[in-house]
């Protein structure tokens, strides 16, 4: 009965990802507290859990030093737990996922196809929608002060087009997302091609897909884009040179769909503005928060090369920005202005921030994740199905060359959940051996 409840509460923090991070949250403390009091408990004696061990010990040593180098000051704990640490309780989620019951492995996978298929209705409904699809819901219940709208693109011939984010706050957050569940649908389209499944099925994928790539057009989250492309060749490298289910037939076939595939963007980006403003930043127009990159990495260096070990310690980062922000004003007076402007919230690089913040040794603890997740997958650990619905994992790392993913909660809680899919897979896989 209990093991029930637990895998109810589970099921609904996965679908509610797409959704509301607050429920989801919700569904997931509800679920962490079933999970405990199960009788039946996961092996978590994997390499996997060793590094994200040893990554959030880190944190909390560098917590300590700095707690201890500024006079055992309570306000450092403080602002610790409310920035970077205050995503701690997110790892629960890829616990708590192993206790699912491998008969019980339907279940998980239907949740996640739910989870996706939210995405991607939201995603629709909001490419439609001038008002924000969270401001619609959480005006039901409070008055919100936040600005109502969303970005308009233009029309598509009658269509009035706006930008997709879902019931998300913002683009890069529902881009990031779609980047998890964007490789599913993708070889999804080549499984049941290559099976040779009946056309109602291979048509209703191929419209899926489709459906969802366009959302993921018109929403431009670049560095998830980025990502996903990288996902997509490990998922190719894998089908080519690791299982040789390939044939050079199907890459022709392939070859010759995307072409015409890219031949009608082209012809449809001639007769549409809302198509070029979506576009032309894929293949290098500037946008206009681009060159701000640039001035907060260059603010971001200094705290890097100061605090090698320990970083500047959590909660630190926007104070300390401020101060490197100043000199290099001081130092580039001809920029003062793009030094003043840009946002300075995190660094817009998940490897940056990290350094910066906890120090080199939390990047290398982190490159290290990755390379395991990536050496799970090469080594064909982890079956096909699931294969496709975590291949997301992999482009992650990624995404985070141009932006702060692993520091938006959103997206953080969704990673971590497919982090222990995945981990379900490799840990039967290293128990058999």
């Amino acid at each position: 009965m209990l093991y029930r409840i637990y895998l109810s509460f589970l099921t609904l923090s996965i679908i509610s990802c797409a959704i509301s991070v607050s429920i989801s949250q919700l569904f997931l403390a509800l679920s962490l507290i079933t999970f405990l009091f199960l009788k039946e408990k996961p092996n978590f004696r994997t390499p996997l859990v060793l590094v994200l061990v040893c990554f959030y010990s880190w944190q909390f040593i560098s917590l300590f030093y700095h707690f201890c180098a500024e006079g055992f000051d309570p306000l450092v704990l403080k602002r610790a737990f409310r920035d970077e640490m205050k995503d701690l309780f997110l790892l629960s989620a890829f616990f708590v996922i192993q206790g699912v019951k491998q008969e019980d492995h339907p279940k998980l996978h239907r949740a996640v196809w739910y989870f996706s298929l939210l995405i991607l209705i939201t995603g629709l409904v909001s490419l439609f929608s001038p008002i924000r699809l969270a401001r619609i819901v959480s005006d039901l219940y409070k008055t919100s002060t936040s600005w109502p709208y969303t970005q308009h693109y233009g029309n598509i011939s009658f269509l009035d087009i706006y930008l997709p984010i879902g019931l998300m706050n913002t683009h890069l957050t529902f881009g990031g997302l779609v980047s998890f569940i964007f490789p599913y649908y993708f070889f999804k389209v080549y499984e049941s091609w290559k099976n040779e499944d009946s056309f109602r099925k291979i048509a209703t994928y191929a419209l899926l897909f489709l459906l969802l790539a366009a959302v993921y057009l018109f929403n431009n989250a670049r560095s998830a884009m980025l990502g996903s492309i990288i996902s997509l060749l490990v998922g190719f490298y894998i089908l080519i040179f690791k299982e040789k289910n390939v044939s050079l037939n199907m890459i022709k076939n392939a070859s010759i769909i995307a072409l015409v595939g890219i031949g009608s963007i082209g012809i449809a980006y001639t007769q549409s503005d809302a198509l070029k403003k979506v576009i032309k930043p894929l293949f290098g127009s500037e946008k206009h928060t681009d060159s701000g990159r640039s001035f907060i990495w260059d603010s971001t260096f200094p705290m890097i090369e100061k605090n090698p070990v320990f970083g500047i310690g959590p909660g630190a980062y926007q104070k300390e920005v401020e101060i490197t922000r100043k000199e290099k004003e001081i130092e580039h007076k001809e920029l003062a202005y793009f030094y003043e402007v840009t946002q300075r919230g995190h660094a817009h690089n998940d490897f940056f921030h990290l350094s910066a913040v906890f120090g080199l040794p939390q990047v290398l603890l982190y490159i290290l994740l990755g390379a395991m997740i990536l050496y799970g997958f090469t080594d064909n650990r982890v079956p096909k199905e699931t294969m496709y619905w975590t291949l997301g994992l992999t482009g992650f790392f990624f995404s985070g060359l141009l932006q702060c993913y692993f520091q938006d909660d959103e997206v953080l809680i969704m990673f971590y959940y497919l982090l222990g899919y995945y981990h379900i897979f490799l840990r039967k896989e290293e128990s058999t051996v």
